[in-house]
Formats: C-alpha cells, sequence, structure tokens
C-alpha cells in the first residue's frame, strides 16, 4: 500500500500541473505519461474495489495528500474514487486549462470524441469545456487578441482604441454570460461565480463601460428596435441577468463613471433602467440646496457637499435625457414636469423649474417640439 500511495503523490503532481501554467511546457511525452500514469491507477482501482477494508485505508490516505494544499482539481477531493475515473480527470484538468499547447489540445479533443459512445463520460467532458476557470482564461486571451489587433488597425487615437476595446470587452461579456445562462437555468453556484467575475471587470477601467455596452449591444444583436423600450431584451436570460445585477448595484457607482449618452442609450431600451436612472435624479435634485444670490441667478449645493452632485452636472444628465429618443425625451419632460407645484415666485421656484427655464433645455424642447 506504500509503494501506491508514494505513485499516487507522482500522479496528483501530474494533476496539478495539468491544471497550471505548466502545462504550457508540456510535450507529447507528458501528455502520454499523464494517461499512462491514469491508465495504471484505473487498473489498481479495478482491483482494490473488491475488497474493502484495504479500499477504506487506501482512500483514507490519499485524502491526507491535499488536506493541507489546494486540490489537483479544486472542488474535486484527491480520493480513491478519482483514481477509478483518473482518466477522466486527465481529460478535465487539461480542457479547462487554455495554457495547454494547441497540438496536445486537440489530441485531448480526439480522445474524447473517440470516447463519445459513452454518454456518461460525454457529458462531464461537455461540463468540462463549460467550466468558468476555462471560460474566464479564454476570454483573458481573447481580449489581449482582439485588443492588439484593433491597435493595429485603428491609428486615428486613444479614443477610437478605447472605444473599440469597451465593445471588444462587451462582446466577450457577453459571449461568456451566453455560455453560462443560455439553455438552462443558472445554479447558485454559476451565479455566484457570475457575480464575482462581473465585480472584478467593474473594477477595471472602463469597467462599468464595458457591462452596461453588452446590455445594448445584446439588444442591437438580437434586432430589438430602437422605437422604444425593449421587452423581449429583458426577457431574454443574458439580457435579464445582467440588467438585475446592475439595478441591484448602487447607482452611484457608476453614473459618475460613465458617459451620460451611454446611459440613455441603455434607458432607451430597458424601461426598468430609465426608472431608476430617473428616480436617481429626482433624489439628486431633492438634496439641492440654494446657497445664494446673484445677479446670474441662484447657486445651488448639494447636501453633501460633494462637487459631482453639482448643478451644472445634474442639468447635463437632464439635457443628454431629453437629447435621446423620442420616446426617452418625451417621458422625462413629463416625469420631471409632474414634480414640482408651481412657484409664486421665481425666488420660491424648485430646482426642476430652475433647469426647465434654462436656455439649453428651452432650446431642446423647442427644436424636438416636445409637448409640455
Amino acid at each position: 500500500m506504500d509503494d501506491l500511495v508514494q505513485k499516487a503523490q507522482i500522479f496528483r503532481d501530474i494533476l496539478i500541473a495539468a491544471r497550471g501554467q505548466g502545462a504550457a511546457d508540456w510535450s507529447m511525452e507528458d501528455l502520454e505519461r499523464a494517461y499512462g500514469w491514469a491508465g495504471y491507477f484505473e487498473q489498481a482501482y479495478a482491483r482494490i474495489r473488491s475488497k474493502p477494508q484495504i479500499a477504506d485505508r487506501l482512500d483514507r490516505r490519499l485524502k491526507v495528500l491535499t488536506s493541507t494544499e489546494a486540490s489537483p482539481l479544486g472542488y474535486q477531493q484527491f480520493s480513491l474514487q478519482l483514481l477509478g475515473e483518473a482518466k477522466q480527470f486527465v481529460d478535465q484538468a487539461l480542457l479547462q486549462n487554455s495554457h495547454l499547447p494547441p497540438m496536445l489540445y486537440s489530441v485531448v479533443l480526439q480522445r474524447c470524441v473517440q470516447n463519445m459512445g459513452n454518454k456518461a463520460q460525454l457529458r462531464k467532458n461537455t461540463v468540462a469545456l463549460s467550466q468558468l476557470q476555462s471560460a474566464v482564461q479564454l476570454i483573458g486571451h481573447m481580449r489581449e487578441l482582439l485588443h492588439r489587433n484593433h491597435s493595429d488597425l485603428f491609428h486615428s487615437g486613444s479614443e477610437v482604441n478605447n472605444c473599440c476595446q469597451v465593445e471588444t470587452d462587451a462582446s466577450l461579456l457577453l459571449q461568456f454570460l451566453d455560455l453560462h445562462l443560455a439553455g438552462s437555468a443558472p445554479t447558485q453556484r454559476s451565479k455566484a461565480a457570475i457575480d464575482r467575475k462581473l465585480q472584478e471587470i467593474v473594477l477595471q477601467q472602463q469597467g462599468w463601460e464595458a457591462v452596461l455596452t453588452a446590455l445594448v449591444l445584446n439588444v442591437e444583436t438580437h434586432g430589438t428596435p430602437s422605437a422604444g423600450p425593449s421587452i423581449d431584451g429583458e426577457s431574454n436570460p443574458v439580457c435579464s441577468f445582467l440588467l438585475h445585477w446592475v439595478l441591484q448595484t448602487e447607482h452611484s457607482r457608476f453614473i459618475f463613471q460613465v458617459q451620460s449618452t451611454l446611459l440613455v442609450k441603455v434607458a432607451a431600451v430597458y424601461f426598468s433602467f430609465y426608472k431608476s436612472y430617473l428616480g436617481f435624479l429626482v433624489e439628486w435634485g431633492k438634496d439641492m440646496v440654494v446657497t445664494g444670490q446673484s445677479q446670474q441667478g441662484r447657486t445651488w449645493r448639494h447636501r453633501k457637499g460633494a462637487d459631482h452632485y453639482s448643478f451644472d452636472e445634474l442639468l447635463s444628465r437632464v439635457l443628454s435625457l431629453l437629447e435621446g429618443p423620442a420616446h426617452v425625451a418625451t417621458a422625462t419632460l413629463k416625469s420631471i414636469q409632474s414634480l414640482p407645484a408651481p412657484a409664486t415666485s421665481p425666488r420660491k421656484r424648485t430646482i426642476w423649474e430652475e433647469i426647465f427655464q434654462t436656455p439649453q433645455v428651452i432650446s431642446i424642447i423647442q427644436t424636438k417640439n416636445l409637448q409640455e
């Protein structure tokens, strides 16, 4: 038994290597060695499983091998049962590892195709292909390649390159979500994993732009008309999940990190986002107080004293909505005009009345012939 445990340690190290970056240096000889050890342990398992006492003792000793370190397969504990399906776990480890050289990856895939007669094994191999770890690694590589291509193709300045990068990231995010959400109801485990990935994305530069752009791209991809909010879009599992995730986030986390034009694009196709965004602006207006009077008019300040909650910034956000599609502009005009009661004098006007008296807003209302 001691000899078998020592050999199991060798196989454990092979599995760890099969999951890590070290697989990038593997040769065909390394691959054959991994499957050779896997075949050896499957034969050993076939002999031992008929001896319950020995099997139980060996299983306990095998589990000790990874009790103080990462498991060779992350979620799978090293055990006698694992050795009984050793080739399958080698397949899974390699299929989930984007560092494996393409030639060897093809060899592993061919092995899986040859085993397609075994439906149970095929199903497990399919699951292995869609594991989050693999998807995230592949997305990272795809992003690097696509961004490099965009940098080579476009030479019109950083603004164009940034736009291309955001759309590339958004497109890859949609593929990632579609892989894990389309076709079946997501499990709590997959939801938690996606949530962690989204949290990582929004911490990156232009991360929020990528998330919100993904919402717009997904609707455009499915051909949703631009004349009004999307009903079908919100019923799409990818749209629904991503939109719900965004709406559950505190708005101040992303409102000031993205251009208002992008927020209007999202609001134009998702009514729930529009209501939430407009509600945020209304609450913003409620917290504005008059701090002084001058020849140019009254000056306003937010109760929190934050510079980004300024009168000019709020006006800019409202202007973006009024300059947006007709259904957004009309709804915004009617919604805001229904908020304040008419003032008895200019000195008592609310901030919304003050905003609607600005030349910019008056000009938009007249130009777009919006109905008051």
